[in-house]
């Protein structure tokens, strides 16, 4: 596992361009809220370790549950898209005062395209 030292989030969603994030986020129930926020940290962390890797989109319940206790997520099957492509991700995020606290991570296999479908993992790319 990767371990975070530094944590993304709050920086990301601070920028102008992620008001209508900002927006959306505040009308989520606080749990929502919170695995949201991960996802975001997800994307950036992975990207930040591999920086051919641009996630755009993060699935932290694609092949397995969720486990949330408290601010605690941890997410043993999920799956990111980057580059049209899908991989396996398992994360664990820890969310205090509506900021990620902890962070850590271990990237995956490819997906195959097949098995899609099966994890309701959706095709395409931002830049289609």
């Amino acid at each position: 596992m990767v371990k975070a030292h530094s944590f993304y989030a709050a920086k990301l969603l601070a920028d102008p361009r992620s008001r209508h994030a900002r927006q959306a986020l505040a009308t989520f129930a606080p749990d929502e809220r919170a695995i949201q926020l991960c996802n975001i940290e997800a994307m950036e962390q992975i990207h930040r370790w591999k920086a051919e890797l641009r996630p755009d989109l993060v699935v932290p319940y694609a092949t397995g549950d969720l486990r949330i206790a408290g601010g605690s997520f941890h997410a043993q099957g999920g799956a990111f898209r980057a580059g049209g492509r899908w991989y396996g991700v398992v994360f664990s995020c820890d969310v205090t005062a509506g900021a990620v606290a902890a962070f850590e991570f271990s990237v995956g296999e490819a997906i195959p395209e097949a098995r899609w479908a099966e994890y309701n993992l959706v095709a395409g790319n931002p830049e289609d």
